[in-house]
């Protein structure tokens, strides 16, 4: 995204400013937005906004899916879930002030430190565990879970941000599968790179797993810009852990990798089933540092 002029970033700061926020430095930013820290006047809180730019965003987003990211949005609160506390919308921008996080995200956290440590990758997906089940039992489903819409709080708690391309599905076969090609396709899952009207839960959980990976390895378990050998990677389950880490990764928790990324959607496990798996359930689940 194109630099914010100072005229535009003024509006920004006045209407922000109207409804008590005053702007501070930028976190972030997608396709269609930029996020920054906003501190609310009356008490001093640090908050974030995401700043989406309307004339610079896509018809379809427009239209699609930011409707549905604002509905959702209102409708979910829990710990593990950034939660939107205000709306605002002008002819020029979509304002969503939410949760500060302020360890930032997880793909930052990787950056700096190479990989993270079992015990501190089990805390944080248990807790994105959590927080997708709870999605998951509102029949919300995020479609883009990765690294990145993953952050953590001061308290070291991780919760899950970006709804852009979250949808609410039903449960019936015809309200159920989705067909649209969305997310980062390094965390997609099988069936949706081939283009086969897929689950989006059983998809959010594929890319559970890529997270997993990712945190303990620093590395993604299948990476090509070639969508088609990006795919038949996921298809051999060759699963390789690198040997700077491999023998600091528990059996346990290897073999829930290897279940998550299955690519059959009928032995993929579900939320629940996560959860109550042995490597979650050991006692070693608790906030460091």
């Amino acid at each position: 995204m194109e630099r914010t002029t100072p005229k535009k970033f003024m509006r920004i700061a006045d209407t922000l400013a109207a409804k008590g926020y005053r702007v501070g430095h930028q976190l972030g930013e997608g396709t269609y937005s930029k996020v920054r820290t906003v501190e609310r006047v009356a008490d001093r809180k640090m908050c974030a906004v995401k700043i989406i730019d309307r004339q610079k965003a896509r018809k379809d987003y427009l239209t699609k899916f930011l409707p549905r990211e604002l509905e959702i949005i209102k409708r979910i609160k829990h710990k593990n879930v950034i939660q939107t506390f205000m709306c605002i919308e002008t002819k020029e921008f979509i304002f969503q002030i939410m949760q500060y996080a302020e360890k930032g995200d997880v793909l930052q956290m990787i950056h700096s430190h190479g990989f993270i440590a079992e015990v501190k990758s089990k805390n944080i997906f248990n807790d994105v565990m959590n927080g997708l089940k709870y999605l998951h039992d509102l029949n919300i489903a995020h479609r883009d879970l990765k690294c990145e819409n993953i952050l953590i709080f001061k308290n070291n708690v991780a919760a899950l941000t970006d709804f852009g391309f979250a949808r609410s599905f039903d449960t019936s076969s015809s309200g159920l599968m989705c067909r649209t090609f969305c997310g980062s396709a390094a965390y997609a899952s099988p069936e949706l790179l081939r283009g086969i009207p897929y689950d989006p839960r059983v998809n959010d959980i594929w890319g559970t797993g890529v997270i997993l990976y990712t945190m303990l390895c620093g590395t993604m378990p299948f990476e090509d810009a070639n969508v088609t050998r990006l795919v038949q990677q996921q298809l051999s389950r060759d699963i390789k852990f690198p040997p700077r880490v491999s023998s600091k990764i528990s059996e346990n928790c290897k073999k829930l990798i290897f279940e998550i990324l299955d690519p059959s959607i009928t032995k993929r496990p579900n939320v629940d089933h996560i959860l109550s798996t042995k490597w979650l359930r050991d006692d070693a689940i608790e906030k460091s540092s």
